[in-house]
């Protein structure tokens, strides 16, 4: 049964444990940071440079660049913006064609003018009034009157004028030898040049000030200056303020910092399914399907796992085998099945549930079945934490639903003799019994087991894996 605290929501505030994890790492990087101090002879030097406005501008300035602001920006802008405009793409689907090859080999060529003179020919007045005499028939006249239309009918005439009076050789008179196609080729040019992708590589680096000697000098200089934060040093370096950071190791994390999930890590599909089946599926009961991308959103530092109605066919699996289903909602699942696996360890993520009657989970799991680990999941209007070691033994508590509301820092510690689970650092579960002793690897999940009305949303800000160090 959940604690006390948990019945009052007595535990860490979230903001309050990640601002202490964030300074304590801070200041044991600042640790680390003097233990590599061995000298003081350039402090002055540095200190003065450090604190000149000069350098204070330059720095600001290299840290303040971004690339949409660049004038690389705008060019590469303007490129695809071509690069995708109709008229172009018409016109370099024309140059690769064979319709402009066969015109260009016809135009102004014998065939064409003959076809001409005889055309010019029998539709003048002077050849339409012999055509209405008696002498006209199988004279040369007559002859030269076959022969055009023998070659008004043939398909290589036909296509030749059809063609010249297109709108696609339209198209091509406008844009070759233009403003507008020569612009494209010098953009083209460029974007594909060295000189382009290293201004773009580097003003899209975020991590550029930290190549440069400017910043070399900084981090001399906080390692050599003596004052406060020297006495600090000495002072903290022996304690066990730190212990926590020094005896693990950081073995997987995903920030989600950029602005699409990382399929390196991730993977969109159960594992099996992608291993075996290669194809995604759901299980009964589910309510949904899976999407390999559709599902999932990631922006301002967060994946967004979307449940949502939306009529879809798939696969799921029952009792009998696989059968096709039709589904009324949609969501997402993600696991590291192919990329990361651990046993034993500290596996914690900051996560907001959402919707408690929803399916939303934080789990792990092995190659089959059992051993299977909920950090945290919701049904039923309830946040749940389960451990199933087999198909016939299960463990497992619950909180309150508010608890699927907002961020929490949801944590699995595994030893070689015990789980715990934590929230917010705060123990609500453990289990000595059935310990898994295989690695496992990590997985979160939307969905539903109930019908609901409107879109619902699983956040997740972070997800860490630390492993014990020996």
């Amino acid at each position: 049964m959940a604690s006390l605290k948990f019945l009052l929501g007595l535990i860490p505030a979230t903001a309050k444990i990640e601002q202490a994890e964030k300074a304590l790492v801070a200041e044991f990087d600042k640790l680390k940071a003097f233990a590599e101090s061995d000298t003081l002879k350039k402090f002055n030097e540095l200190k003065d440079l450090i604190n000149s406005s000069d350098f204070r501008d330059k720095k600001k300035e290299i840290e303040s660049l971004v690339y949409k602001n660049s004038e690389e920006y705008m060019k590469e802008k303007e490129f695809l913006s071509l690069q995708k405009a109709k008229d172009i793409v018409l016109y370099f689907r024309t140059i690769a064609g064979s319709m402009l090859k066969k015109f260009k080999e016809l135009d102004g060529s014998e065939k064409i003018s003959n076809f001409e003179s005889l055309q010019n020919l029998v539709t003048s007045l002077e050849f339409r009034e012999k055509m209405k005499t008696k002498e006209f028939r199988n004279s040369a006249d007559e002859k030269k009157l076959l022969d055009y239309k023998r070659l008004k009918e043939s398909s290589e005439i036909k296509n030749y004028y059809n063609f010249r009076k297109s709108k696609e050789y339209s198209n091509f008179l406008n844009i070759d030898g233009s403003s507008r196609l020569a612009r494209y080729n010098e953009l083209k040019d460029y974007v594909a040049t060295a000189e382009f992708r290293e201004k773009k590589n580097y003003l899209l680096d975020k991590k550029r000030f930290e190549k440069t000697e400017m910043f070399r000098k900084i981090q001399e200089f906080d390692k050599i200056k003596k004052n406060e934060d020297i006495l600090w040093y000495f002072k903290v370096k022996d304690s066990n303020k730190f212990d926590i950071l020094k005896e693990r190791e950081l073995t997987f994390s995903d920030e989600f910092e950029g602005d699409k999930l990382d399929t390196g890590k991730w993977l969109t599909n159960y594992f099996w399914g992608d291993k075996l089946l290669n194809d995604r599926y759901s299980v009964e009961p589910d309510l949904q399907a899976y999407t390999e991308k559709e599902n999932f959103e990631v922006r301002n530092s967060l994946l967004k796992i979307i449940t949502k109605p939306q009529k879809i066919q798939g696969k799921a699996w029952t009792e009998g085998g696989f059968k096709v289903k039709d589904f009324s909602f949609t969501s997402g699942i993600l696991n590291t099945g192919k990329s990361f696996r651990q046993k034993y360890g500290i596996f914690t993520a900051k996560v907001k549930l959402g919707n408690p009657n929803a399916k939303c989970a934080f789990w792990m799991l092995a190659d089959k079945i059992t051993p299977h680990i909920d950090i945290c999941r919701t049904t039923d209007g309830k946040v749940f934490f389960d451990y199933f070691a087999s198909a016939d033994k299960r463990a497992k508590t619950s909180l309150s639903g508010k608890y699927a509301n907002d961020f929490y820092i949801y944590t699995l510690e595994w030893t070689p003799d015990k789980l715990t689970w934590k929230v917010n650092g705060t123990e609500v579960f453990s289990t000595t019994s059935d310990v898994p002793q295989v690695p496992m690897y990590i997985g979160f999940s939307g969905g539903l087991n109930k019908p609901v009305n409107s879109m619902m949303t699983t956040e997740i800000d972070w997800v860490r894996v630390y492993m014990p160090k020996k």
